[in-house]
């Protein structure tokens, strides 16, 4: 088999640039097929540490068919003979999906460098040569003898390998040759001799083939680099682009800080460091502003520098459902033992727990449990624990005993750092400071909409070849763009200042001028002037006023609240403007 390192092909046939995107593309294709089929945490323990991927391309010298070998490089050889014994079906598979029904793989295991063996003299290399191509010449090889990567004497599965100067076809164009021929490939005898030290190669006939030791064979000689045909000038020639490098876990360090979380951050941090301190801890905030990924954190945290063993993090659905099972199953004494005999607990999205009364009891009393023992609670909402209807007042009063900590939308700043981060591990092009700057201000607050914008950049830089425009980007990802800068609406500012101050659903457009309704009203077309585009006089309608001049005065009435303080409302629902405004404008971030 004639085989070419990616960097060869690069170097004879097209750009590097080039080649480095459709390896990575490949190989890409191949990670995801295997931790498709292996599962996230078998793959986590065995292809994450020390273990690299690499393709090769070449020809067969019996049909000159290309083949495509997707190299798999370990640290040790018990690794590689686990890998194979255990993974033989689901290696081969993946690089099939990834490059074509001729593609097979190779495991090869990293050793130590050795001295470099003295060069052979001339007679010596010359009867090696001879010795050599007699031994080909009886298996129909077609090696030539102006290769760039001349190989003698040595064999690696009934096939020698060997290079040759030409013109070297992308790695495109060799998968769908190889899809294309793949029907007509013989089952031709693959045996075992003369395989190098190391390395283990499976093709898609021989599935059962098993890692086993190699050996060098007795007449090998050094192999003799021959530097590849390249045009003169180098500055038409790009560097190849680096690989994308693997998103990290949810962690500690990984999260990005800024104005919008740095207190919540800060009482995590805390609650490390004195788990049985402000406990429980209450974070709430709209979506994708990192109350999912701090609650992860925390478990690994309290996992790992805490020690403790029994640190359970789940979804407040995930909950509801094993009480509703364990109810009709196994009985509430297991469940209780399942969440009560624990070192931390951790609730994600408590809000889904509204309405649901047996189960809102059964969590308070696990609650009550655990704080009394001390254990570190930490919970998640969209709203803080008073603002969620339909949880209960004991519910709500006992998850904001211990600290309750906002977490606001990512304000431009922060969104700025979380891109340069996430087109750092997903993009295989680096992006200009003043692209992201721009970026960061089209899109909202939401973390995971900058996921997907980073995404969009890393698949546009693969289109492109380069990195996108300011232009592009708007052009390609103007859905995502959108989807993110939701403008409230008349009806929304409406339902919002209604949930805050605990009122009816229409109470807002009655003819009623109690404190309770009427300062509520005027704070509402305020912020209707405030988030909307609607007129004075269509602000002042759709409250039920008669003129427009309400909803001017409401402008002024509202600006003198807050430069004095003045509480709005009635009764126990009554608070500053300031925090009526706050509440109001993160209930429409959440929607």
């Amino acid at each position: 088999m004639l085989t070419k390192s990616m960097r060869e092909v690069c170097a004879t046939g097209m750009s590097s640039t080039q080649g480095s995107i459709e390896t990575q593309e490949a190989i890409e294709r191949f990670a995801e097929a295997l931790h498709q089929r292996i599962g996230a945490d078998r793959y986590r323990l065995w292809f994450t540490h020390g273990v690299g991927f690499d393709l090769e391309v070449g020809e067969s010298p019996d049909d000159g068919k290309p083949t495509v070998v997707v190299v798999i490089r370990t640290s040790g050889p018990f690794a590689a003979q686990r890998m194979g014994n255990s993974f033989a079906t689901e290696l081969r598979a993946a690089a099939m999906i990834a490059c074509g029904e001729r593609a097979r793989y190779r495991i090869d295991v990293e050793e130590a460098a050795q001295p470099e063996p003295k060069k052979r003299t001339r007679a010596a290399k010359v009867a090696a040569e001879k010795k050599a191509t007699t031994k080909s010449g009886a298996r129909r090889s077609s090696t030539r003898q102006t290769s760039t990567r001349a190989t003698a004497g040595r064999q690696s599965g009934g096939r020698q390998s060997s290079g040759r100067r030409g013109s070297a076809n992308s790695l495109a164009s060799l998968l769908a040759q190889s899809t294309a021929t793949g029907s007509d490939q013989s089952g031709g005898s693959r045996g075992g001799k003369g395989r190098s030290r190391g390395r283990v190669e499976h093709d898609p006939i021989a599935a059962s083939e098993l890692p086993t030791d190699e050996r060098f064979d007795d007449e090998e000689i050094e192999d003799e680099e021959v530097a590849v045909s390249t045009p003169r000038s180098s500055k038409s020639k790009l560097p190849p682009l680096p690989e994308s490098q693997p998103t990290g876990g949810r962690t500690l360090d990984s999260f990005i800080t800024g104005p919008c979380n740095e207190f919540a951050f800060s009482a995590a941090m805390m609650a490390v460091a004195t788990p049985s301190v402000a406990t429980p801890l209450f974070l709430h905030g709209p979506t994708g502003t990192g109350k999912s990924h701090l609650l992860a954190a925390l478990a690994n945290e309290f996992r790992t520098r805490r020690r403790m063993r029994r640190v359970v993090l789940l979804t407040a659905e995930q909950f509801t459902n094993d009480f509703v099972v364990s109810v009709g199953s196994t009985g509430l004494p297991a469940f209780r033992r399942r969440y009560r005999d624990v070192d931390a607990l951790l609730i994600d999205d408590v809000h889904f727990l509204a309405a649901k009364t047996a189960t809102l009891r059964e969590a308070l009393y696990t609650v009550e449990t655990l704080a009394s023992a001390g254990k570190p609670l930490v919970f998640s909402a969209n709203l803080p624990p008073s603002d969620i209807r339909g949880l209960t007042g004991e519910v709500a009063g006992r998850m904001a005993s211990g600290l309750v900590c906002p977490l606001a939308a990512l304000d431009q700043e922060t969104r700025f750092k979380l891109l340069q981060r996430m087109v750092a591990t997903r993009c295989v092009l680096g992006c200009d400071n003043t692209l992201l700057e721009e970026v960061s201000e089209l899109i909202g607050g939401d973390a995971r909409a900058a996921g997907g914008i980073a995404n969009l950049i890393g698949m546009l830089q693969r289109m492109f070849r380069r990195e996108p425009t300011i232009d592009e980007i708007r052009r390609y990802g103007g859905d995502l763009l959108r989807s993110t800068q939701v403008a409230p609406t008349l009806r929304s500012i409406e339902k919002a200042v209604c949930e805050t101050f605990g009122l009816e659903g229409d109470g807002l457009r009655g003819k009623a001028q109690t404190r309770r309704v009427s300062e509520p009203r005027t704070l509402a077309m305020y912020l209707a002037r405030q988030h909307t585009g609607s007129a004075f006089t269509e602000i002042a309608k759709h409250f039920g006023r008669r003129s427009h001049s309400n909803a001017i005065s409401a402008i002024s009435k509202v600006e003198t609240w807050l430069s004095s303080g003045k509480p709005i409302g009635a009764g126990d629902g009554a608070m500053s403007a300031q925090d009526a405004i706050a509440r109001v404008e993160s209930r429409l971030r959440v929607g």
